[in-house]
């Protein structure tokens, strides 16, 4: 294939890109996956001789100074735009102000559950330029880099209901330790790539070892849910060659999609070699249990990331990626496929409708929060579904279906719904998980160009102050900024704090 005919099919309809990326399972020496081309999946082949590995740094110093922290720490806050009614407490000021206080119904960290003296300690935010903001996580300090951070644009209100309010999008810059805070820096831009104000989540987390990662147990699924499209949980199953084509059809011996394991997989990476053919993160910014993690360049803003392990050769994820760095590149999920020993992640880059190398942070979790400890609840979630015979597809528009069960997990058990509202509007409702403070983080996925926002829904009140669905509406657009049609993944996460009434 050529390169022009590849940009080609990514710029062109999102049926082009259901074909390069079509979601499907493998039944023989490995699980053919959603989403990479299969020149791809020919090119990224184990290079361990070109490898450059580095011994993990000692996890020895305190949480609150800028060292290796001992345990897991995270931190996360939602920070709406200056001027908007009755959110005036979380606004961002105009550049060159004061840090301002997030207030702790919209804030949560590792520092506050972990009680003691510094549990007051409140996440403030500054607007430091157009579009560009800081977050300072209180207490939580890592030094060199280590750990993630993954942010992502938060629609303002009523935009779900409009196909007109201009679609922004947001990506990590930097992060690191500042004493004993930990500090997020964070750029926010228009489909065009110029710098764009917008509201925000903000999300970090250090884990010095995967042993360290509370597990999240979920209860079985709810046998009730409305609106369930019956197909939707069907895998589909390719053939073993690698060079199957999208209109792999499903086998006879099909079964509905199991839930993820209720003890779920959480990764991290940080990959700065965005030129390398081959490199392989230092476990100092990673974390990924007893496997390895590899980042193969396929081509240009073309990367297949080899997570290694018993944890990740196994259907299902969720993956939140953002591009490093403060420029107009962004990087997007393009999908993945499971083997015997591993699963392989794909990540595309690009500068409005061209690919483009970039440094990227992925995070993966699969049955598990955002956060490593500490979640009251969570859901997450993928917003396309397969049917028999069939590759991944976009929702028909109409009433809610079934989230695909390997994609989905719910701390309750419930089963959680995706709907489609029309071109590239979507909502993912998560049954019985709503609480504050809580946080989302909704990244694009199958081609590079998307780009998407989100926005929590407000919730009715529930009968006897149970907590209630949280519905997270998406919206997407092209380069060109025009609403397409574009799957997501989508995550939510709440700390304990009392829950929504």
């Amino acid at each position: 294939m050529t390169r022009a005919a590849r940009v080609t099919r990514v710029a062109g309809a999102l049926g082009c890109a259901a074909a390069l990326f079509a979601l499907a399972a493998c039944s023989d020496d490995g699980h053919r996956g959603d989403g990479r081309s299969r020149d791809a999946a020919r090119t990224a082949k184990s290079d361990s001789e070109r490898l450059r590995g580095a011994a993990q740094s000692p996890s020895t110093t305190p949480t609150g100074s800028a060292g290796a922290a001992s345990a897991p720490v995270w931190g996360f806050a939602s920070v709406t735009p200056a001027g908007a009614p009755g959110t005036a407490p979380t606004a961002a000021g105009p550049a060159g102000t004061a840090p301002t206080a997030v207030p702790p119904a919209r804030s949560a960290g590792s520092w506050r559950t972990a009680g003691g003296s510094g549990a007051a300690a409140q996440v403030t935010v500054a607007r430091r330029q157009t579009g560009g903001y800081r977050v300072t996580f209180p207490g939580i300090a890592v030094a060199a880099g280590r750990g993630a951070a993954i942010v992502t644009a938060l629609d303002p209100a009523g935009a779900a209901a409009t196909t007109t309010t201009p679609v922004v999008s947001c990506h990590v810059v930097r992060w690191g330790a500042a004493g004993r805070d930990e500090q997020v820096d964070l750029t926010c831009r228009d489909a065009a790539g110029a710098p764009a104000d917008s509201a925000f989540t903000a999300l970090f987390t250090h884990v010095p070892d995967t042993a360290s990662v509370t597990p999240i147990p979920t209860r079985p699924a709810s046998p009730v849910s409305p609106a369930p499209l019956a197909s939707a949980a069907t895998p589909v199953t390719a053939s073993s060659s690698d060079t199957a084509s999208s209109s792999d059809t499903a086998s006879s011996s099909d079964t509905a999609s199991p839930q993820p394991s209720s003890v779920g997989a959480y990764a991290y990476l940080r990959s700065d070699s965005a030129s390398a053919a081959t490199s392989r993160p230092t476990n100092a910014y990673s974390v990924s249990g007893p496997g390895t993690i590899e980042v193969h360049r396929v081509d240009a803003g073309h990367y297949t990331v080899d997570l290694t392990g018993p944890a990740f050769a196994k259907n299902g994820n969720n993956l939140q990626v953002n591009a490093l760095g403060d420029g107009p590149v962004g990087c997007n999920a393009l999908g993945r496929v499971v083997k015997t020993d591993r699963q392989s992640v794909f990540v595309g880059c690009a500068h409005g409708s061209v690919w483009t190398d970039s440094p990227f942070v992925l995070l993966y979790t699969s049955g598990h929060a955002l956060i490593p400890t500490g979640a009251a609840s969570f859901g997450h979630a993928f917003t396309g579904i397969t049917r028999p015979g069939g590759p991944i597809q976009q929702v028909p528009p109409g009433p809610p279906v079934n989230a695909w069960a390997w994609y989905s997990a719910n701390s309750t058990g419930a089963t959680n719904q995706i709907s489609r509202l029309g071109v590239g509007r979507y909502q993912v409702t998560f049954p019985g998980i709503s609480r504050t403070p809580s946080s989302l983080q909704v990244t694009p996925y199958g081609e590079p160009t998307a780009r998407c926002a989100a926005a929590e829904l407000p919730a009715a009140a529930a009968a006897g102050g149970a907590p209630t669905p949280v519905t997270v509406a998406v919206r997407c657009v092209d380069a060109a900024g025009r609403p397409a049609d574009s799957y997501a993944s989508v995550a939510y996460v709440s700390a304990p704090g009392p829950a929504t009434p």
